[in-house]
């Protein structure tokens, strides 16, 4: 019988504030010894340090730290998602490079608190310096904790378990548990234990051990041997699943670190704006033009926006308010209109209009005015100029112009921009100063994405001065696809131990191509020539992957047998009715057998040297290796003397098979590091020798 996290265990009632953010985030190896990570940062590529950025998705929160050089700055952080922005938020820099938001209330997002994902990129830039860092969420999560019902003796598990995505490395990737009371009480000792999958332990936990596996985007970790106080405290810790971008090359350093922390409460911190599900309405710009006797006004707006994930527009309220009397006049409009005419108005009178959006029966803030105001003309005359209007590209009233950036852009010295791009006219007359019901409120840049776009504006400012301007405008051709450049292999893992279900995967990553839309990874199958045979390349198109992004995973491969290799090669294409480039040049990679892993290399002077570790394969045979003379891997031959083990039965829930290799006597010396190697082609290393 088991518990999971509400079960019949006591359940925590607090959750520590964070793994550790003073002096670095606190972070496990295999074995269960904590480390300490500093920072890093940047959006789709893992930033250089030393500044990090650091995301904990449950409870909407990011911290920088390491940035001393822009100590007393002020840094702006930004969520996009798809390309839109969620989220913004300000702050300046202490003294030790530090800064986090939605902790607290002095802390907060601006507006809005981001629901933070997985895939949301975020970027941090700074008042006083260039600099702009930034990082990609990662997916990976807790999903369920669970313990062994309590019993006495060290007989006591707590297993975490999760899922990540195919962005995440294993070779960056940890679970750990932070509870301070382990560190004073029972026998543990520590305030962080820990797990990841491809680290060196440094020294044997003490108290419980550990053992986990995580393949096919799911992971389990389970800490067991405890007592049943022991069990309490981990039970009650707080677990946070961590994947970073890039390891630092000169210090150790987790770039662009993701952790995600089991059972905490997503929104605006206390005193903070709200997630999405509780924004208030939208807001946006509005316009008015007034008729010769001002008893009517044309009013148009923007439609509002919601945030990302916050409820959508039901409607809006159009009014206007009499500054004398209060008196009130108007219409509420459904949320497709943009555009109300506001009549039997009392001429002569000052009103005051009022534009807001509703989400059912609440109400938001009044808009803001759209435009410049025109300077009042001198001596009290009439302002007969006209606003000056600006485009970019120049219209062409003869033909159509080219948008090399695929927008167009406006601008004009006064009034308000209003403009229309399906061929229906901009205001009600022609060279009016009423803008029609199709006009749209000019706000940012407007996409031109179809040749020949029909382009109608007008600029009309307080006096009801209009400037008009019209022409075609065409986006620029998409770019042709090129040869992506800089593929590489990003991490691989073996066939498994059933043929008929291979499991081999090969990541890929390469650099992008302008105006791609999609890349083709090309698998092929190299045969090595012999004596009598010539060299042959055969693809293999079962394997193929077509993508947005620039990584693949390339899965379900074979073994490869001997004299035979994968080669990878990668094409983009940047429309849908164009081909594809030629291929890139190619990378290979000789899929093995299984997955091999060491977990214990203890030498005991005068006694034994044991070794034991895990793989994938049942019945695969493990040798012992020196480095090779190179010091870039395993010897070619096994050490003289040492006899060979055996991977063990799979066993649940790691999916993996023990194996153990004992010299007995141990020999006179220990070497200092080991490699092990399979059977099935395996190979791990280096691992440091413990001696005793």
């Amino acid at each position: 019988m088991s518990s999971s996290a509400a079960g019949a265990l006591r359940t925590p009632t607090t959750r520590a504030r964070r793994a550790a953010l003073a002096g670095g985030l606190a972070v496990v190896t295999a074995a269960g010894v904590v480390t300490t990570l500093a920072g890093v940062a940047s959006a789709g590529t893992p930033p250089t340090g030393p500044g990090n950025i650091e995301v904990f998705p449950d409870r909407d929160m990011i911290a920088i730290e390491g940035y001393t050089a822009q100590a007393g700055q002020t840094a702006t952080v930004t969520v996009r998602r798809g390309g839109q922005v969620v989220g913004t938020a300000t702050g300046e820099v202490d003294n030790t490079g530090f800064r986090e938001w939605n902790h607290d209330s002095a802390s907060c997002f601006t507006d809005v608190t981001p629901d933070l994902q997985a895939g949301d990129e975020v970027s941090v830039s700074f008042s006083g310096s260039p600099l702009v860092d930034g990082m990609t969420v990662s997916s990976a999560q807790i999903t369920e904790i669970t313990a062994s019902d309590p019993v006495e003796g060290n007989a006591n598990s707590v297993t975490i378990s999760g899922t990540y995505g195919p962005e995440v490395s294993l070779d960056r990737f940890a679970v750990e548990v932070v509870n301070p009371t382990m560190r004073d009480e029972g026998a543990i000792g520590e305030r962080a234990i820990g797990w990841s999958p491809n680290e060196v332990p440094d020294e044997v936990p003490t108290g419980y051990t550990v053992s986990g596996t995580a393949a096919n985007g799911e992971f389990s970790v389970t800490f067991a041997d405890m007592s049943a106080s022991d069990q309490q405290l981990v039970f009650e810790g707080q677990a946070v699943a961590l994947s970073w971008m890039a390891d630092a090359t000169t210090v150790e350093q987790q770039l662009g670190l993701t952790l995600s922390e089991y059972g905490l409460a997503s929104g605006g911190a206390p005193g903070c704006p709200p997630g999405p599900d509780g924004a208030k309405p939208p807001v946006s710009e509005y316009s008015t033009v007034w008729n010769a006797d001002g008893t009517a006004a044309t009013v148009t707006w923007a439609a509002a926006t919601p945030v990302l994930g916050g409820d959508a527009v039901t409607g809006y309220s159009v009014t206007a308010v009499d500054q004398a009397t209060q008196r009130q006049e108007g219409y509420r409009v459904g949320a497709d209109a943009t555009q109300v005419v506001l009549d039997g108005l009392t001429g002569g009178a000052l009103y005051d209009i009022e534009v807001r959006s509703m989400v059912g029966t609440e109400m938001g803030a009044p808009f803001a005015l759209a435009g410049t105001t025109s300077p009042p003309p001198p001596d009290g005359g009439t302002d007969t100029t006209p606003p000056v209007l600006t485009t970019d590209p120049v219209l062409d009233p003869a033909t159509a112009v080219i948008a090399p950036n695929r927008t167009l852009t406006l601008s004009a010295d006064e009034g308000t921009i209003y403009y229309t791009v399906d061929g229906s006219a901009v205001t009600t007359e022609e060279g009016g100063n009423v803008p029609s019901s199709t006009a749209v409120l000019y706000q940012q840049p407007i996409p031109i994405t179809a040749d020949n776009t029909a382009v109608a504006i007008a600029v009309i400012d307080a006096a009801g001065n209009a400037t008009h301007a019209s022409g075609l405008v065409s986006p620029a051709p998409v770019a042709e696809a090129v040869t992506p450049t800089g593929l590489a292999i990003t991490s691989t893992s073996g066939a498994g131990p059933d043929p008929a279900a291979p499991q081999g995967r090969v990541s890929l990553g390469w650099n992008p191509v302008p105006d791609a839309v999609s890349y083709r990874v090309r698998v092929f199958l190299r045969t090595d020539a012999t004596a009598t045979t010539a060299l042959t390349v055969t693809p293999m198109p079962e394997h193929d992957v077509i993508v947005t992004g620039t990584t693949a995973d390339v899965t379900g491969l074979a073994k490869s047998a001997d004299g035979q290799r994968y080669l990878f090669r990668v094409q983009s294409r940047t429309g849908t009715t164009t081909p594809y480039s030629t291929l890139s040049a190619p990378v290979n990679h000789r899929v093995v057998g299984d997955d091999i892993a060491i977990g214990l290399a203890q030498f005991r002077t005068g006694d034994e040297f044991r070794i034991d570790g895990s793989g994938t394969v049942p019945g695969a045979t493990i040798t012992v290796h020196r480095t090779n003379t190179a010091g870039t891997g395993p010897a070619l031959n096994p050490i003289a003397g040492y006899p060979t083990g055996v991977v063990g039965p799979i066993e649940a829930p790691e999916a993996v098979g023990a194996w153990a290799i004992t010299v007995d006597p141990a020999p006179a010396t220990a070497p200092t590091e080991i490699w092990v190697k399979s059977s099935e082609g395996g190979v791990s290393g280096p691992f440091p020798v413990e001696v005793r």
